[in-house]
């Protein structure tokens, strides 16, 4: 609180109406204090009115309020718009308290007045749009777009709805604009008579504002109106708004504080009468500005003779201010038009850092004639480029984190974070931010933090539920979209379930078949066919028939049973179906047309049979009732009687809830994350700006193309781009001691570089032009390209040379750092690639392992890393891909193409049909719909009838070529301490058939050589081996008894030695290598392994991949083992011709 001398006398002014102006909101806060203490109110019930742009503001000045007297009380802090109106209500006869021409009633009411004049010849364009709109939700938006724009008509152009009301004879210029849009007249006069016709009131705030600048002007109403009235740090207001404070200035006192950047007049530079104006106002200071310790005497003379000199070099003006000041610039112009006295209370800043030096460059409106120096170590402003939203938060965090041991004296409470869009960073800021704590409640990492202006749809799920549930009519119903319904607390503690159970039901609903539609009468609302497959009610009766019987049963009534529902697991089955019926009778309902009446009790019920809610719930359903509330207030006003289509209440109800926003914990003493929004611009020490991407901000609204505000623009006009220019500017003058800016600068798909902000660029410009840095590019210092993992080890580089400061959790090289001590482990792997998966073999296993059964030998040499972890390890990578398919199957590809080949085969050779597999298939839910399915299995049918011709004639009799008879052999060899056991089938003539219904890969020719070599040490007649494929035959000829039992020998033993480390044995790859001439065999090496453009390696399994990252390290190894495992198959190896 600055001090400020006594005042012997109460204030008095000739003239009531009064202009302040600063650079900095702590001195007009100052200043608002001070009045108000020098002088209050002579009735002590009466409460003060401070008039601001946002709720944030009134919280920063309660603060300031309860800080300067002790207390914030009898205090009111209306929004302009709203206070306006209350003052109409004070001084005019007859005005409503509510307008019946606020934007939600003009919206009804131009929805009845539309069809009625639609086919006019005016309303062509409208009628060509309107001709599709079957569920009226086109006519509501169309409605709700032209009341929307009628209603900046009222605030922007009143001369215009002046004009339309009551047409001249003389032609004025609206008519002329009109004759553009002709149906906006003839609308506007159909909506003022059909108010009048509803015995409505005709006030609307176009024609109350010159009737109340009248009365304001011509009569006494002091009684009526506040004692004084304060307008505080408002950025911009609409001229008649401006206007509308200079009346009441005329009976009461008015206090405008203006937070303006520049000290000198760039309202109107070019304009030598406002420069004159401008100059004669700055002898009005008064001595309460002359108190202040932030401007002394000198500083204040100076200004002034600055102020009279209508040549100042300065008035080339700053090119920041220009070009981000455009809303600002026309607001002072507005303000200076009133003529008005002004009092300047502008600060002086220092040219200490880069930040001030900026900010000091705009007060003083100047554009440096030369290069500054800036100090190497200078950290007032920083620019990070990220890969990711996640990786802009990770890094805040970590550079806020650098900032609080920096400055202790810097708390959590002066550091404000602003998005262009909140609701997009949430999740991320709850991820880091949130989870830090969550395992260690003390660590010391944990900054505290609140966000704000979340939309009430994104900050409750039962809102978001409600919403997706009133739209389940038009939803397709697909396995994901349900299943993230039932992921809302409210929804689960209704149909009790549990986080297990949700994740049982996603591999029921993904094993099940089950992709999209409630039933077939859903599915037909889709002009598609009606089909029982993959859909809600095929899934759930094969749940519940496996609750019944066994899948082995086989098919009943064409329903395959899924015997996963068994003993208590019956429940969780019953209340899946339980929610798809309530889903079910909800789309059906929903299709009905209502009243506002019938909707708000239908809502209830829907809240009463999918919710059960908590106290968090009650308060978001309690926004649902306000908002049907409300409507149905608007449709009282408009009389609208007619009923609501399920899409119009929807848009409606969804743009009420997105809208709503919660700002009630900004400026809760935490790190506040807020939206970029006007008079957010509150002094923060720390102003951080993330997300600033180009296209992102300044952000962009097209208008539509009828607003003819857009095509005749005025000074003073609202424009989105513009406001978000400005908020850059006065975000950037916020900032007292940092100002943070981050965004995404690089693609996180292939590391492209992509542009900042065209304001971001803006500033860069700017300081790249106007200073330097000692043997250093002034862009280079200031921009830190930053890592695109946490994990890197650049994060954790300790540098003696260039790291600022060093701290127990974190190592620092420029502004690359990192506090994230759970990555330090992987961050200290220099070369995470080389590293053997395992630095030494482990010790052997004391329990070792005596008897060795074939499948398990032919296992470990399928995937020897995948043994290794499974066996030894006792670790399973299971498939993180829980991806759930929305559509219906319309090809059969991969593993699952594979498996179904397979299956065909088999019972062609056991049945010569595949009637079987296609029932089953479609029983299941995995075969594409209709002909598609019928065309996939004739295809892979023929595709196979070569390859079963194959398989028989080698399993058939050779003197009567009928089927001969199977026989086994068994296997029992000793190789020292161990015993290989197990048994070999599907031999025929003494010739073990192998087959497989695809083209033949390294491993099959492995397995199939140790099932050889297992059949020719234990038979006593010489045998072969037949493996046959979709390509051409291969036989292994005979191998000696004594050889085969030496060569399976050393198989043994590398079986061993691979339970204690992974072998770098990868049969593709090395078949590759084998196979290849010498001079391309490590080349086709690699490429097995590590894959290309066109195939996928070796190296996607996810155990050879933890073993062996890359196929460097392990490439001695792999052609070592390939020879020793593969080289001998190829003497014995044949392609049959």
């Amino acid at each position: 609180m600055l001090p400020f001398p006594a005042i012997q006398q109460k204030v008095v002014r000739n003239e009531v109406f009064t202009i302040y102006h600063s650079n900095q909101l702590d001195v007009l806060k100052d200043l608002l204090v001070e009045l108000i203490r020098r002088d209050p109110l002579s009735n002590p019930l009466e409460d003060e009115q401070i008039l601001v742009q946002s709720p944030g503001m009134a919280q920063w000045l309660r603060l300031a309020l309860a800080d300067g007297f002790g207390i914030a009380a009898a205090t009111e802090f209306p929004l302009p718009a709203s206070f306006l109106w209350k003052m109409f209500v004070q001084v005019l006869p007859d005005v409503p308290k509510r307008s019946t021409f606020n934007k939600e009633a003009m919206t009804w009411k131009i929805m009845t007045l539309l069809p009625e004049m639609i086919d006019q010849d005016s309303f062509a364009d409208l009628r060509q749009y309107l001709s599709h709109d079957h569920d009226g939700v086109r006519l509501f938006q169309l409605s709700e777009k032209i009341a929307d724009t009628f209603d900046q008509y009222l605030v922007y152009r009143p001369d215009w709805i002046a004009e339309w009301t009551e047409p001249s004879s003389t032609g004025n210029h609206p008519d002329s604009i009109a004759a553009e849009q002709p149906w906006q007249p003839e609308l506007w006069r159909a909506l003022v008579q059909k108010t009048e016709e509803l015995g409505q009131n005709h006030w609307h705030r176009a024609n109350m504002h010159h009737r109340f600048l009248e009365e304001l002007y011509d009569g006494d109403h002091k009684n009526k109106l506040p004692k004084r009235l304060f307008v505080f740090g408002i950025s911009a207001l609409p001229p008649h708004f401006v206007e509308t404070l200079k009346a009441l200035g005329e009976q009461t006192d008015v206090h405008m504080l203006v937070c303006n950047p520049c000290r000198y007049y760039w309202g109107d530079e070019k304009d030598p009468k406002y420069l004159a104006r401008m100059t004669a106002k700055q002898f009005a200071a008064n001595q309460l500005v002359q108190s202040l310790p932030a401007v002394s005497n000198s500083q204040q003379n100076a200004f002034i003779h600055e102020r009279l000199s209508l040549d100042n070099p300065n008035r080339s003006g700053n090119p920041l201010l220009g070009s981000m000041g455009k809303l600002g610039r026309d607001y002072l112009h507005q303000l200076h038009d009133l003529d008005a006295p002004e009092i300047s209370a502008f600060v002086d800043g220092d040219h200490h850092c880069l930040l001030h030096s900026l900010q000091n460059d705009i007060l003083e409106l100047a554009e440096p004639s030369g290069k500054r120096s800036i100090s190497p170590t200078d950290q007032s402003l920083m620019l990070h480029s990220c890969h990711s939203p996640l990786r802009e938060v990770e890094v805040l965090h970590d550079q806020l984190l650098s900032l609080f041991e920096q400055n202790p004296n810097l708390t959590p409470r002066d550091v404000v974070v602003m998005l262009p869009d909140v609701d997009q960073y949430s999740p991320w800021i709850q991820a880091v931010f949130g989870g830090i704590g969550n395992q260690e409640p003390d660590d010391s990492r944990r900054i505290p933090f609140s966000i704000s202006d979340r939309s009430a749809r994104n900050e409750h799920p039962i809102l978001s539920g409600l919403l997706h549930l009133l739209d389940l009519d038009n939803s397709r119903c697909t396995a994901p979209e349900l299943l993230e319904l039932l992921e809302i607390p409210a929804l689960q503690r209704r149909f009790e379930l549990s986080a297990d159970d949700l994740d049982t039901l996603r591999r029921w609903v993904d094993e099940t078949g089950i992709r999209w539609g409630l039933n077939p009468d859903h599915q037909a609302h889709f002009d598609l066919p009606r089909r029982s497959e993959n859909s809600w009610l095929f899934g759930l009766r094969r749940l519940l028939l496996g609750y019944a019987m066994p899948e082995a049963c086989g098919l009943y009534d064409n329903i395959l049973p899924f015997e996963a529902v068994q003993g208590m697991s019956a429940r969780l089955a019953g209340q899946l179906a339980e929610f798809v019926d309530h889903a079910d009778h909800l789309a059906k309902t929903l299709r009905q047309e209502r009243s506002i009446e019938e909707w708000t009790a239908y809502i209830h019920d829907i809240n009463d049979r999918f919710f059960l809610a908590d106290e968090n719930d009650e308060y978001a359903l309690k926004l649902v009732h306000e908002a049907l509330e409300k409507l149905h207030e608007q449709l009282d006003d408009a009389a609208y009687s007619q009923p609501l289509t399920r899409p119009v209440l929807l848009s409606y109800l969804g743009d009420r809830l997105s809208s709503q926003r919660s700002s009630q914990r900004f400026l809760a003493g935490q790190v506040n994350f807020c939206t970029l929004m006007p008079m957010r611009s509150i002094p923060f020490k720390v102003v951080c700006l993330l997300g600033l991407n180009d296209g992102a901000y300044p952000r962009s609204i097209a208008p539509t193309g009828f607003d003819l505000i857009a095509k005749h623009t005025r000074r003073g006009d609202r424009s989105r781009r513009e406001d978000d220019r400005y908020l850059f500017l006065e975000a950037l003058l916020s900032a007292r001691e940092k100002l943070y800016i981050s965004y995404v600068g690089r693609s996180i798909k292939d590391n492209t570089e992509r542009v900042p902000s065209v304001l971001v660029t803006e500033l860069m410009d700017y300081i790249d032009q106007n200073y330097w840095i000692d043997d250093l590019g002034i862009k280079e210092h200031l921009l830190t390209e930053q890592t695109l993992q946490p994990f890197s080890p650049d994060n954790f580089t300790s540098d003696n040379h260039n790291s600022r400061f060093s701290s127990q959790f974190s190592y620092r090289f420029n502004y690359r750092f990192s506090y994230a001590r759970e990555w330090l482990p992987v961050a200290r792997r220099d070369d995470i690639e080389s590293h053997a998966f395992i630095g030494s073999p482990l010790p052997e296993q004391h329990d070792k392992q005596d008897v060795l059964e074939l499948s398990e030998l032919l296992r470990f040499y399928r995937n020897p890393c995948k043994s290794f972890c499974n066996r030894r390890l006792k670790v399973f990578f299971e498939d993180d891909d829980d991806t759930l398919e929305d559509t219906e199957p319309f090809m059969i590809d991969g593993l699952d193409a594979y498996q179904l080949k397979l299956q065909m085969l088999d019972d062609l050779l056991e049945k010569d049909h595949t009637d079987d597999v296609r029932k089953t298939l479609k029983a299941i839910g995995r075969l594409p719909h209709g002909a598609f399915g019928d065309l996939l299995l004739e295809e892979h049918e023929k595709s196979l009838t070569g390859l079963s011709e194959q398989v028989k004639s080698r399993t058939a009799n050779i003197n009567d070529n009928k089927n001969a008879n199977e026989e086994s052999v068994e296997i029992n060899l000793n190789f020292g301490n161990i015993q290989l056991t197990g048994w070999l089938k599907s031999i025929y003539n003494n010739s073990l058939i192998r087959y497989r219904p695809a083209k033949v890969k390294g491993k099959d020719r492995m397995l199939s050589w140790i099932e050889h070599l297992c059949l020719c040490a234990c038979s006593d007649q010489p045998a072969i081996t037949h493996l046959l494929s979709l390509e051409k035959p291969l036989m292994f000829h005979v191998v000696e008894q004594e050889d085969a039992v030496e060569l399976l020998h050393e198989l043994v033993r590398y079986y061993q030695q691979g339970q204690n480390e992974p072998l770098a044995f990868f049969p593709e790859t090395a078949w590759s290598w084998l196979s290849a001439d010498e001079d391309k065999a490590e080349a086709a090496a690699r490429s097995a392994y590590e894959g290309g453009y066109t195939h996928q390696g070796e190296r996607r399994d996810t155990y050879m991949n933890r073993c062996y990252p890359t196929l460097e390290a392990a490439y001695d190894d792999m052609t070592q083992l390939a020879q020793t495992f593969m080289q001998p198959m190829l003497a014995y190896l044949e392609e049959v011709k």
